[in-house]
């Protein structure tokens, strides 16, 4: 009769390095997994910042009659907030778009103005410079040479605080 051998443990040595082959291998894993975490996160801050990013634009409208209206649009997808705006006619600073008509030789009593430093949701327009009613009309070329001699620049930033500049004019 054959007798019967119990089995034979593995030598401790290779069981010992089995278990840290193990250990590694999930050392590994936990390392990549927590790489491609972090790498994600940092893909969808980008991705966010960018659907919040506002656009600023500038809109000249004419009519037939000579009346104009020149406009600030928001056509980005976020918010803006304008921080500053740089306002100059012939290269001298003006403090708001009121004084500039002034400085460019408009009636007062024949512009309209508005306010550029605000917050501008997306799609909202704001006026910059218009012309005010029937007798306040310009020309084509006298429009285009009284909109050389202005220049507007706004600084502005999204929500994430991302700071912009958009030449309005010149």
């Amino acid at each position: 009769m054959t007798e019967a051998t119990a089995p034979t443990a593995p030598p401790k040595g290779r069981r010992w390095a089995t278990i840290t082959a193990i250990r590694t291998r999930t050392m590994v894993v936990s390392v990549c997994a927590l790489a491609a975490t972090l790498w994600q996160g940092y893909a969808i801050q980008k991705h966010n910042r960018l659907m919040v990013q506002p656009i600023l634009d500038t809109e000249l409208n004419t009519e037939l009659d000579g009346s104009w209206t020149l406009l600030v649009q928001n056509s980005g997808l976020g918010p803006a907030r304008v921080t500053r705006a740089d306002i100059q006619v012939d290269g001298k600073p003006q403090p708001s778009t009121a004084a500039a008509a002034r400085a460019l030789g408009l009636d007062p009593a024949c512009m309209g103005s508005g306010s550029l430093v605000h917050f501008y949701r997306v799609n909202q327009r704001q006026m910059v410079l218009s012309s005010a009613g029937p007798g306040c009309t310009l020309k084509p070329d006298a429009l285009e040479t009284l909109l050389k001699r202005l220049s507007i620049t706004l600084h502005y930033e999204s929500l994430y605080g991302d700071a912009a500049v958009h030449q309005l004019l010149r």
